[in-house]
């Protein structure tokens, strides 16, 4: 059953509530109050200390005395090096075990904040204000934690539960079309796992106007919502939500070689979900109809990598370090229809080169 607001704005995430709406930075305002940390931070990003501080401020009263501490943009700042200098940072302005880290930003300042939040001290309390749909709808939400290590995306974390998520939707506003883009691919992830008729509504929606996709950013947060409280620690229906990351990671990865031009999560998920939707039907495991629907979807969305079919091999030596994989294994989370998903499905690096393959067909220039 699907996580119904309250009145409030509230969704229960289970470890933490996520407040959505008008009032979720008023409700950020008493939280902090209700709190009383003995000093509070702010992380953020050159683009969001920039676009969407000063009306953080404005709304939360509590944070005007706050200290920034601000990181370069992009996925590079999920590193040792970048946690070795905030926490230097916080140890230079004594910040003690009753300070608070509020995280304003997308994926990689809620995934980096939350692990610094996570180490420091053994644990300080930290508070996620995501501005981007990655962040709204995805990253902010369920306690995954995680820093990048030799190329690997997220090889090091714990899951570190915020005190709350606040959802200004608002804040959407500042983004560039790609940016949002890369969010809805993890929204188009949850109706493909959990709920047909969002995928749909989706497939439907004028994504370019932000009053239109309002609604669908709270349900695809309800959804990420329902899965964290049903498995906070990825036991089981979590897993679900590996749709598309298995390949994805591996892509997200490659991109970051060699002088390619890197491609953002949401992007490589993207691909990631078009040969993950392949090899389910390649698996029996779903129609043609669905899997063709999927890939025209995805292919009119996104703009096409290129993957030169030599380099599958190292795609796939990128995958072999993935988090879901047992005994040398890949596990996948494999459609059986729009809006469900089969977990811990076994794939073998040859089913991954066809997949990789049928890709490149698909996106082959005339």
């Amino acid at each position: 059953m699907t996580n119904m607001r309250q009145e409030d704005g509230t969704i229960d995430a289970g470890g933490h509530p996520v407040v959505i709406g008008a009032g979720a930075l008023g409700a950020l305002n008493k939280r902090i109050g209700h709190l009383d940390p003995s000093a509070c931070f702010i992380l953020g990003d050159e683009n969001t200390l920039h676009h969407c501080l000063p009306e953080l401020l404005a709304m939360v009263p509590r944070l005007r005395d706050a200290e920034t501490i601000g990181v370069p943009a992009g996925e590079a700042s999920k590193s040792l090096p970048v946690c070795s200098d905030i926490w230097q940072h916080l140890t230079t302005r004594a910040a003690d075990r009753s300070s608070m880290l509020v995280c304003l930003g997308g994926g990689v300042v809620t995934d980096l904040g939350g692990f610094i939040a996570a180490t420091y001290k053994r644990g300080i309390r930290c508070i996620h204000v995501p501005t981007t749909v990655m962040g709204m709808v995805d990253a902010a939400i369920g306690g995954k934690t995680g820093i990048d290590v030799g190329g690997v995306k997220n090889m090091v974390g714990v899951f570190h539960d915020p005190v709350s998520v606040h959802v200004h939707v608002p804040f959407l506003r500042s983004l560039g079309k790609r940016e949002l883009l890369n969010g809805v691919a993890e929204m188009i992830k949850h109706g493909l796992v959990r709920d047909a008729d969002h995928y749909h509504a989706l497939r439907e929606a004028p994504l370019h106007d932000l009053d239109a996709l309002i609604p669908l950013v709270e349900r695809s947060a309800a959804l990420k919502a329902d899965v964290v409280r049903e498995d906070p620690r990825e036991a089981g229906p979590r897993k679900q939500l590996n749709f598309g990351h298995t390949i994805g990671h591996g892509i997200e990865a490659y991109s970051w070689e060699g002088g390619r031009s890197a491609l953002l999560h949401g992007e490589a998920v993207a691909v990631g979900m078009i040969c993950e939707a392949w090899l389910s039907w390649r698996k029996d495991l779903l129609d043609r109809e669905s899997n063709d629907l999927i890939a025209q979807h995805l292919l009119s969305m996104f703009k096409p990598f290129r993957i030169q079919g030599g380099e599958d091999h190292r795609i796939i030596e990128l995958m072999r370090n993935d988090k879901k994989n047992n005994a040398g294994q890949f596990r996948f989370a494999l459609l059986t229809g729009i809006g469900s998903v089969k977990v811990d499905v076994p794939i073998t690096a040859a089913q991954v080169q066809e997949a990789l393959e049928h890709y490149r067909l698909l996106v082959r220039e005339p």
